[in-house]
């Protein structure tokens, strides 16, 4: 019996999943330990990187599900099965990013009074989005689902979009790299393209289910709602300022005063 145990494991991408991502986050602590001699230095760029890697795992979770549905079901049936196991190493980097922010870079709770209110906003943006993912992945083994069944835990795993929501507001707020263009392009790209992904599932689910539309008048729909929220998409850095380009700015148009007098 623990022989057939073993083999289940090892054969089990979830587990490969989890592990992978343990020794991801060692490699990458140790790598930027030996690489920078200064602490703070050294907590800014741990926290980043885990920060990163959250959201590249997150956005991988999200885009699974979507994709399915356009190239076939059965085409990414394993990808599907691990999707959990990715949505569980999205919340192990994001405790490890919260955490070294918390304590390594700011020292503890007692010190985000004296942070500006965008970085307290952001941070409690961050904070939900957090307690989101962690909720995702509690729920995330197979016995939870069995008891909560499979109806409900689905509705509950629907929190994972305004998770998303707000963690796209914390890092576009107070993200330092979000602040350069070319990282700026390469995330509204990334964003357009989940949410073609994902309003060509929910154009489709609600095609076959109420609207029962021809092809060219489903994808008409689906076209004209992709084009909308792209563009309120390409509208986010206009209603939300990066904390850092906006004091870049300011420095500049400093500098060009002093420079005039």
């Amino acid at each position: 019996m623990a022989q057939t145990s073993g083999v289940r494991l090892l054969n089990n991408s979830r587990f490969y999943i989890l592990n992978g991502s343990i020794l991801l986050s060692v490699a990458v602590f140790s790598w930027l330990r030996i690489q920078i001699s200064s602490d703070q230095l050294f907590f800014i760029r741990a926290e980043q990187v885990f920060g990163l890697l959250c959201v590249g795992y997150w956005y991988l979770a999200l885009t699974i599900s979507p994709i399915g549905y356009v190239v076939g079901k059965q085409r990414t049936k394993r990808l599907e099965f691990s999707r959990r196991a990715i949505g569980v190493s999205a919340f192990y980097f994001a405790l490890l990013h919260a955490a070294i922010a918390l304590w390594g870079q700011l020292g503890g709770f007692t010190q985000l009074q004296y942070l500006p209110s965008l970085f307290q906003w952001s941070l409690l943006g961050g904070l939900v989005a957090f307690v989101i993912l962690l909720i995702m992945a509690a729920t995330s083994f197979d016995k939870v689902v069995k008891i909560m069944t499979f109806r409900k835990w689905k509705w509950l795993h629907r929190l994972v979009y305004i998770g998303g929501i707000l963690a796209v507001f914390h890092i576009w707020s107070v993200g330092t790299h979000i602040s350069y263009g070319g990282i700026r392009v390469a995330a509204l790209v990334a964003l357009i393209i989940l949410a073609g992904l994902e309003l060509y599932r929910v154009t489709k689910l609600l095609n076959d289910k109420y609207l029962h539309l021809d092809r060219t008048e489903s994808l008409t729909v689906y076209v004209v709602l992709w084009a909308i929220v792209s563009t309120l998409i390409l509208l986010f850095p206009t209603v939300i300022q990066n904390y850092h380009s906006q004091h870049m700015e300011h420095g500049d148009a400093s500098s060009h005063r002093k420079e005039a007098q």
